[in-house]
């Protein structure tokens, strides 16, 4: 699914177009919700009073796109603005997406939180060079199977590289964490079981192509062997196995 929250120099903001999209709205109706409360906190600020009551948080940006060849006015929001024109819409689909929105605006403040606090410990970033590295010869190892996976007629081989990955993130019970650069916000701890993980998984994949097995079966028993190495952590809530 699209990122409903943009990272912008400026701060955290999502799109009018989204908002219309996902509220099932017609866009010009969101503009126009947006349009209005720019317009009221316009003669805010020109009133005489206005010295009285604190600056507002709500950031709203206009910008232009174009679609089949026709120029739109549409609008970026930070969290604040959003949840202003959010309140306007009452039907149950918009709603659930007012609570989506909202809890994307939370993970990703949450999330370059702690991609600061990392980047500022030298042992942190000592442990995810070596997991760089670590990554490097996992990747080697996904390469040598997807050239030993066509050998054998897959037509989709080179989506391996994306299924051993998920597959390492969900023996540790990370992938509804998924989000972009989701290994610059785990700790330590994660970091090194994800290591061991991608480990566990480069040797299982060139052990079973050393033993001939099928390619079919060899992504199932890598499966099934970080199976085996999530459940020896004794990780908690890990409820689903690998799909």
């Amino acid at each position: 699914m699209k990122q409903l929250i943009e990272v912008r120099p400026d701060g955290l903001f999502c799109d009018s177009r989204d908002v219309a999209d996902k509220f099932g709205a017609q866009h010009v109706r969101v503009v126009r919700v947006i349009e209005r409360i720019i317009g009221k906190l316009e003669k805010r600020k020109s009133d005489k009073l206005s010295r009285f009551f604190p600056e507002t948080s709500m950031k709203i940006v206009k910008f232009e796109d174009e679609y089949r060849g026709k120029i739109f006015t549409a609008y970026r929001m930070n969290k604040a603005a959003f949840s202003f024109v959010a309140m306007r819409f009452e039907t149950d689909r918009a709603f659930e997406w007012q609570i989506k929105f909202v809890e994307a605006f939370e993970a990703m403040e949450k999330q370059l939180i702690l991609e600061a606090t990392n980047k500022n410990n030298i042992e942190w970033a000592e442990q995810r060079k070596q997991g760089k590295a670590i990554r490097l010869t996992t990747t080697d190892a996904i390469k040598d199977f997807i050239e030993y996976a066509t050998a054998q007629g897959s037509e989709n081989a080179k989506h391996y590289y994306k299924h051993v990955t998920v597959a390492c993130y969900k023996c540790l019970n990370l992938i509804e964490a998924k989000r972009p650069k989701l290994r610059d916000t785990l700790d330590m701890l994660q970091l090194n079981q994800l290591m061991i993980a991608e480990v566990v998984a480069e040797r299982s994949i060139r052990r079973h192509m050393a033993e001939g097995e099928h390619y079919k079966a060899i992504f199932t028993l890598v499966k099934q062997d970080l199976e085996r190495f999530a459940d020896g952590l004794m990780i908690p809530n890990l409820t689903k196995r690998i799909e």
